[in-house]
C-alpha cells in the first residue's frame, strides 16, 4: 500500500504541486494524466524520493518526508524519469546496460532471473540488438531499453514518467502486458504518467492533474461519462467553446448532435471549465501560387546499411508540393534513418535521391538546397543555456537572415504560434508543447518549401498536439509547404494526405488514408490498421 498525504512541491518559489493526497493498493496501476506543466512529473519525482517535498508519503507503513528518509525504500523502487534515454549511457551497448544494472542492483543471477530478463528483452523487441550502443538506437528503442533496465530488479513500487513516449503501438501493447503481468503476479504498485490516452484506459484508476491539483479521479469509463454532455459534432456557435478538427466542446447546451467523447476530450472540457480558450493560431498566406502537382522529393530504391544490417532497403517514396505525408512504422523500422538520408546527415549506400527536381550526388548539390528545407528532430535541437529569443536569433543568423528581418519574423511567429510570453524564458523550463511550437518556428524562419518532422508530438499533451496539427494544416494550405512527418500517435495518421508504412527497413504500404480504410473495412481506427500490418 502507498499513501500520499498533503504532498506539496515547489520550484523556485513556484508551487508545482499542492495538497496532493491519494492511496494506491498493492497490485494496482494508477495513471497520472494532464496537460504539460500540470505537476505530474513533480509528484512522481517526490514519490520516488529524488526531490524535496512537503507532506508525508507512507509505503507499506514506512513514512518518509524527504529524499534522505526515502533511501530506506529505494531498493523496492523502480523509477524511470521523463525524457528519452535519460537513464542510459550512449557508449554502452544494450548487453552492457543490462550487466551494469544487474550489478548495481546486486541481482542474483539464476535461471529464474535469466528467463525473466530474456522475457523482458523479447517483449521489448531488443533481443536482436544486444551489441548495439544506446547512442545508435532510435528514440523508441531507447525508451524500451530504459524500461527494461528499470524493471530488471522486479521493483515493488514502479514509478514511470511517460515511459512509452516515442514507442510504437505494437511495442506499447507488449510493454503493457509486462506491466499488467507484474501487477498481477508480483503485486507491484505502479504509478504511471502517459500522453497516450489509449494506455490510460488500461489503468485501474486515473488522476487528472491541472495546475498542481487533482481535478478529477476515477476509471476511464467514469471520467468519460462525466463529460458526455459537453462534446458535440463540429458546429459554429457564439457561445464559449473550443473547436478542434471535427469536434466542438461547449459547457452550454447546443442544438447539435453529441459526439462520443474520449479521454483526450477531458483536456478540452477542463480548459473550458478553467476559462482557458485556445488562441487562434494563424499563419500568413504566401503570395506565391501553389502548384500541388510538383514533386519536391523523390527517393528511388534508397538503401542504408550498418555493417550487415539494412536500416533501409530499396525504399521508394515521393512527396508532392502542399502534401502531408505520414511515415509510420515500428521502432527500428528505419524512419529516422530515412529522414537523415534525405537531410544528408547520413550518406546513401544505394539508390537515388531527387530534391526539387535535382539529383543529389554530393554535398555541394545538397548545400544549394538547404535554404528550402526545414527540420525538427526527435529531441528538439535547442540550446538550454540560451533563451527562446536568443535561440531563434542564433538560428536566423545560421540561415543568413538579416537582423532586422529576423527580429520581425520572431515577433510575428511568436504571436502567430502563441509563445510570445515565453520569448525570454530558457527552453528547459518550458512545457514540451511550447518547446515544440518554437522548434517549429525555428524550422520555418528561413521560409522553406519542405519540412521534415521526426516525431515532433512525442510526449506532448492532447491540446498541444491538436494545436500543432492545426498549425501544420495552416502551413500546408496557406504556404503550400510539403511536410513529411513521423509519429507514433496513430490518430495523427488521419490528418495526413498519404501514409507510407515501413517494416524492417522496407516499404510495405503507400496509400491515401481513405484507401487504407477501404482495404480494412472493419477497422475502427488507424491503430487497428497499423496492427494488421505489424502483428
Amino acid at each position: 500500500m502507498l499513501e500520499v498525504k498533503d504532498l506539496a512541491v515547489s520550484h523556485k518559489k513556484k508551487l508545482a504541486i499542492k495538497n496532493l493526497s491519494f492511496k494506491v493498493a498493492d497490485g494496482e496501476i494508477l495513471g497520472f494524466i494532464g496537460a504539460d506543466g500540470a505537476g505530474k512529473s513533480s509528484a512522481l519525482n517526490a514519490i520516488a524520493g529524488v526531490i524535496k517535498f512537503d507532506g508525508e508519503i507512507l509505503y507499506n507503513e514506512f513514512s518518509y518526508k524527504s529524499p534522505k528518509e526515502a533511501q530506506k525504500v529505494k531498493h523496492d523502487i523502480g523509477y524511470m524519469p521523463q525524457g528519452i534515454g535519460l537513464v542510459l549511457y550512449k557508449t554502452l551497448t544494450i548487453k552492457e546496460h543490462l550487466d551494469f544494472f544487474t550489478d548495481i542492483r546486486d541481482i542474483k543471477i539464476d535461471r529464474e532471473f535469466l528467463e525473466y530478463k530474456n522475457h523482458l528483452l523479447s517483449m521489448a523487441g531488443l533481443e536482436k540488438f544486444l551489441e548495439r550502443r544506446a547512442g545508435d538506437l532510435s528514440g523508441g528503442m531507447m525508451q524500451k531499453l530504459s524500461l527494461v533496465c528499470t524493471m530488471l530488479h522486479r521493483p515493488k513500487l514502479l514509478i514511470l514518467d511517460e515511459p512509452t513516449t516515442g514507442v510504437d503501438p505494437l511495442s506499447r501493447i507488449e510493454l503493457w502486458e509486462i506491466l499488467q503481468q507484474s501487477a498481477k503476479e508480483f503485486n507491484t504498485i505502479s504509478i504511471i504518467s502517459t500522453a497516450y490516452m489509449g494506455e490510460a484506459s488500461k489503468m485501474d484508476n486515473i488522476l487528472l492533474f491541472d495546475e498542481g491539483e487533482i481535478i478529477a479521479r476515477g476509471n476511464s469509463e467514469q471520467l468519460i461519462e462525466e463529460i458526455k454532455p459537453f462534446v458535440y459534432d463540429k458546429i459554429e456557435t457564439d457561445k464559449k467553446h473550443i473547436t478542434i478538427s471535427d469536434t466542438t466542446y461547449c459547457l452550454e447546451n447546443l442544438e447539435n448532435q453529441h459526439q462520443k467523447p474520449t479521454l483526450e476530450s477531458l483536456f478540452f472540457v477542463n480548459a473550458l471549465k478553467k476559462d482557458r480558450l485556445l488562441p487562434k493560431l494563424q499563419i500568413a498566406k504566401s503570395k506565391e501560387s501553389i502548384d500541388k502537382n510538383v514533386v519536391v522529393m523523390k527517393a528511388t530504391k534508397i538503401t542504408k546499411k550498418f555493417g550487415d544490417f539494412y536500416a533501409n532497403r530499396d525504399v521508394d517514396c515521393e512527396l508532392k508540393s502542399g502534401e502531408i505525408l505520414g511515415l509510420l512504422g515500428a521502432n527500428g523500422a528505419g524512419k529516422t534513418t530515412f529522414i537523415k538520408m534525405l537531410l544528408g546527415l547520413l550518406p546513401l549506400d544505394g539508390g537515388e535521391l531527387e530534391l526539387f527536381d535535382k539529383k543529389i550526388k554530393n554535398s555541394d548539390d545538397r548545400n544549394k538546397l538547404k535554404s528550402q528545407i526545414g527540420y525538427v528532430s526527435q529531441h528538439f535541437a535547442l540550446y538550454d543555456d540560451m533563451t527562446v529569443r536568443e535561440n531563434m536569433m542564433f538560428f536566423a543568423s545560421i540561415h543568413k537572415i538579416e537582423t532586422l528581418k529576423a527580429i520581425k519574423l520572431i515577433d510575428n511567429y511568436s504571436k502567430e504560434l502563441g509563445f510570445e510570453k515565453y520569448l525570454d524564458e530558457m527552453p528547459k523550463s518550458l512545457p514540451l508543447g511550447i518547446n515544440q511550437r518554437f522548434s517549429l518556428a525555428v524550422s520555418i524562419l528561413h521560409e522553406p518549401k519542405v519540412l521534415f518532422l521526426d516525431e515532433p508530438t512525442s510526449g506532448v499533451d492532447a491540446i498541444a498536439r491538436a494545436q500543432f496539427w492545426e498549425l501544420l494544416k495552416e502551413l500546408k494550405n496557406k504556404r503550400g509547404i510539403s511536410i513529411l512527418i513521423t509519429t507514433h500517435y496513430m490518430s495523427e495518421a488521419e490528418f495526413c494526405d498519404r501514409v507510407v508504412l515501413l517494416k524492417d527497413g522496407e516499404k510495405i504500404a503507400d496509400d491515401r488514408v481513405e484507401n487504407f480504410y477501404k482495404k480494412f473495412p472493419d477497422a475502427k481506427s488507424f491503430e487497428e490498421i497499423f496492427l494488421e500490418y505489424f502483428r
